[in-house]
Order: C-alpha cells, then structure tokens, then sequence
C-alpha cells in the first residue's frame, strides 16, 4: 500500500501542536518573571554562528527539535554528559522531544548529534536556558520550499491520495485461490484425468480507509474511450474506467487500466489535457503514475492520477489523453469531461 508523507505530516503536526504546548507551559512560580519562551530556525544552508547551534533548555520544560526537511534516526542520535536529566524520545517521525527532569549547571555544555535517517547528523549543543528557553527549534537543510514548490508537493499529495484510495476501492471483491490438500484418494475425472482443486477465499480489505469529508468521489466525469471504443475491450487488448476525486479547488481525474493483451504490456507516454472547443493545452499540476517500470502486464491493473485545478465554470468541457510509449497503438482518452460543484453530502463509500 503506498504512503503519502506531505499529508500525514501535516495531520500528525497539528495533533501534535495541543500536547506540546500544555506539556511546555511554564509554572509562574518558580520561574524568573522575565523569563522569555522561544520557538526559533535554524537554517543550515546559511551557514549559521555557533551561538545560534546551541539549545537552550529549561528544567520540567519540553524542547523539541523538529527536522523540517528530514527524519530522526533515534537509535543513532547521541547526547552525552545528560545523565537521567534529559530523556529523549522521537514523535511524528521528524520530531526529537527533549524532556528536561533536572537542571543543568551554569556553563554546562551538553553535545546533541541528531542523526538524520539518510544518514547526515546534525550537531547542536545543550546549554542551561537561563532566561530564554527554545521550546522549539526549526531546522533547514535547504532553503525552505516556495508557495510554487508547496502548492506542487501537496498537489502530489493529493493525487497519491486519490490513487491510493483507488486502488483500495479496486480490492473490493478480489479472491485469492490456492490449491486443495492433497486427497488419500486422488479424486479422478471422467477422461481419467486427476483434477485439481482450489480453495477460494476473499482478499483481506482493509475498513479503516475513507476518504477526508472535503474530497468527494464521483463517477467519470466524462467519456472514456481506447481506440474510439468506450471501456476498451477485447478488440483493443486493454479496459479501462476513469473516476474524479473532487474538491472545491482541484480534481483527481483517476484512470484504472486493465491488459488483456497477453503479447505485450503497457506503459504510459505522453499525456495532455485540454479544453475540448478549443483544443487549447491546460496545466496538470501533478501526475500519480502507479504503473511498473516494465509496463502493465497481462491481467493486470494499473492506475493514473491528474490533478488540475477546478475549472469555475461546470459547463465547460475538457479532453484528458494519454498515448502509450514507444509509439505502441493503444490511445486512451476521456472526453466531454466537466467539473460540477462537489455535492456537499457525498459519502466515500
């Protein structure tokens, strides 16, 4: 089953954000009135000063590091001279939570090498927090991503979502067959031929998988053809179906594949969409390929997801092509496709 970092992260982020700020509120009581809690970046790429690699903590407070472009490897993150004052755990995958049970000395210098599980560590170092505490630290590898490039990642999420959550809907039913115990007696047919006997029993489905309230799935949003012939079939050695997951900004259009052909797989070429009056190009702002390297096999399923931005108008008609590589004959198209308001009501099955 494929997984979608972008969109998990966020989610497990902003649970995180309500336990982590009950756990770091300070107690008036003991701390200095002018005691000032900070939540900071670190941007590595910018080569920064070595004041600014060192972590302030204080004691009974959480400091968290959160990689912002990387995930913690907690086996092999090290931090020496803490002793039981300081205890270490990881959440949300980029997450290090530095739980600080005792004080440290003035001028005391704890090493903190965080390691990255690509391999990369990055060294901080603990220091008594004084009047300042970083409750959280940011850190960069690289320059934090564009609104070009975040749009771009969370349309790739959206995408693998809608992909993934298809190919759960195409588990539905599937059976899996294998054969019988050998019989004391073989059992013979009436050419005396032994016979051979399977036992059939439904795939395991997960139940857990439903889709967020704000994407609807509805049916294609238009014709699809292979060949000129709608849905394909045995003529043109491949099936297909399409289906649009649909919000108010951008829709999924997800087209599913099936080879009949047993002479040749199949793999995606080129692909375009575009108004179906005009023939004008229109952007995709991701493409899903689930599709293996070596094409789609003999009865097997493989599945496309484009994710374009929600036309305003729900009359207007657009054309999705997708050609087959190397210039194999095998020409997919969605025709007559429109967006309409996403049904407020819809239920993901």
């Amino acid at each position: 089953m494929m997984t979608h970092p972008t969109l998990r992260t966020l989610l497990q982020l902003s649970l995180l954000l309500l336990p982590l700020a009950a756990r770091a509120a300070p107690d008036p009581s003991w701390l200095h009135e002018e005691w000032k809690p900070q939540s900071r970046e670190l941007r590595l790429h910018e080569r920064p000063a070595a004041s600014e690699l060192e972590v302030r903590v204080t004691r009974t407070l959480l400091s968290v590091v959160q990689l912002m472009d990387g995930q913690v490897d907690l086996e092999h993150t090290t931090l020496k001279g803490a002793g039981e004052r300081i205890r270490m755990t990881q959440q949300g995958g980029n997450l290090l939570l530095l739980d600080v049970v005792g004080d440290l000395k003035p001028g005391e210098r704890l090493p903190l090498s965080v390691a990255y599980r690509d391999g990369k560590r990055l060294e901080l170092t603990l220091v008594r927090g004084e009047l300042r505490t970083d409750l959280r630290l940011r850190v960069y590898q690289r320059p934090p991503p564009t609104k070009e490039e975040e749009e771009a990642a969370l349309a790739e999420s959206l995408a693998g979502l809608a992909v993934e959550y298809e190919d759960h809907e195409l588990s539905r039913g599937q059976m899996t067959c294998s054969p019988e115990e050998p019989q004391e007696a073989p059992r013979v047919g009436p050419d005396g031929v032994r016979e051979s006997r399977f036992r059939c029993e439904p795939v395991p489905h997960e139940c857990g998988v439903k889709l967020p309230s704000w994407l609807h799935r509805r049916e294609s949003p238009g014709r699809l053809t292979i060949n000129g012939r709608e849905g394909g079939g045995g003529v043109v050695g491949m099936m297909g179906n399409s289906i649009a997951y649909q919000m108010p900004l951008q829709t999924v259009v997800v087209i599913s594949v099936f080879n009949m052909d047993p002479e040749r797989r199949w793999r995606p070429g080129e692909y375009a969409l575009r108004r179906e009056a005009t023939g004008e190009a229109v952007r995709l702002r991701a493409v899903k390929v689930e599709v293996p390297e070596e094409g789609v096999d003999f009865g097997a399923v493989g599945l496309m997801g484009f994710v374009i931005d929600t036309p305003r108008s729900g009359s207007e008609r657009f054309v999705l092509e997708v050609l087959e590589k190397d210039g194999g004959p095998r020409r997919i198209r969605v025709e007559g496709m429109t967006f309409e308001e996403p049904v407020q009501d819809t239920q993901a099955r």
